[in-house]
This record gives C-alpha cells, structure tokens and sequence, in this order.
C-alpha cells in the first residue's frame, strides 16, 4: 500500500509539471464558454492571495516543505492503521502540494492555466485539482469511516481517552 501511495505523490507531482510544461503559454478556448486555456503567473498563495509579498512567498516555501514532509511522516508511520482509501487522498494531497513548490521554488511562482468562463472562479493548474480533491476525500474519509476514526485514535491517544471517560 505505502508503494502505491507514493506512486500516487509521484504521479500528481509528475502529472502537473507536465501539463505546465504541455499548456502554460499556450492558451485557447478548450470548450467556448465553459473552459479555457490561459496562462497566469501565479506569485502570491492561494487564488493568488498575497500576489507580490516576495518575503512572504519563501516563508509560505518553507512552510510548505515542512507540512509535506509531516504528511509523508504521517503516511508512513500510520499506514496500517489509515488503509488504503485514506492513504490515496493523502497521496494526492502531497502530490499536488509538491507540484506546485516545484513551480515556487525553480521560478518564483506558480504556473497557472485553467480558466471556467462559466463561473468567476481563479484559474488553477493539475496540482490544485489533486491536492483539493485529496482533502475533500480525506476528510469525508476520516470523518465519516471507522479507519479515519481509527486513525485520528492513533494520531490523538489522548483525546480518544478523554471521550472514553466522559
């Protein structure tokens, strides 16, 4: 499972640099009026947030590296207890989240490409779509599933002791 798992982080990470390398620059209309291809450079946090704050941008870098490098922690340490399901959405996650420290960190920025026309929504790249899948489907996982609760048990023994008493 850990091998499928960090097949999964390399896959997000290796899918969104290639499509930045295949679509950034190259703008169109994908389909006319839903979606389209427009490249933006990206130099503040989420939806572009904090655009041009250079300082903050390399606390944001490391902060980042440092949450990855927690997740991969948790994945390996907790794998038996977080099964597969749970595992594969923390997987997207990271790999998304590397994706896009790449970008930050070898150009300053993050490159952006996917525009709706149909929605004023901020354009985003492959990494976004992994990293905000993975965490919608890890917290339905760890909410609503008995290995997400097992999980949180083993992450947070003593919170779990403390409902026991109650």
């Amino acid at each position: 499972m850990l091998y499928i798992a960090f097949g999964i982080i390399l896959l997000a990470a290796a899918a969104d640099q290639i499509t930045k390398l295949l679509i950034f620059g190259h703008d169109c209309a994908v389909i006319p009026g839903l979606f389209k291809f427009a490249s933006v450079e990206n130099h503040g946090m989420v939806w572009g947030l904090a655009n041009g704050v250079s300082g903050l941008m390399i606390v944001v870098s490391i902060v980042t590296a440092a949450v990855i490098a927690v997740m991969i922690w948790l994945l390996v340490k907790y794998r038996k207890v977080m099964g597969a399901p749970i595992a594969i959405a923390l997987a997207a996650v990271i790999g998304g989240a590397i994706g896009n420290l790449i970008d930050r960190v070898a150009l300053g920025y993050v490159r952006d490409f996917i525009c709706t026309e149909f929605i004023d929504f901020p354009v985003f790249n492959t990494a976004d779509i992994f990293v905000t899948l993975g965490a919608i489907a890890l917290g339905v996982l760890i909410i609503f599933t008995k290995k997400g609760h097992a999980l949180m048990a083993a992450i947070f023994p003593e919170d779990s002791a403390d409902k026991k008493k109650k």
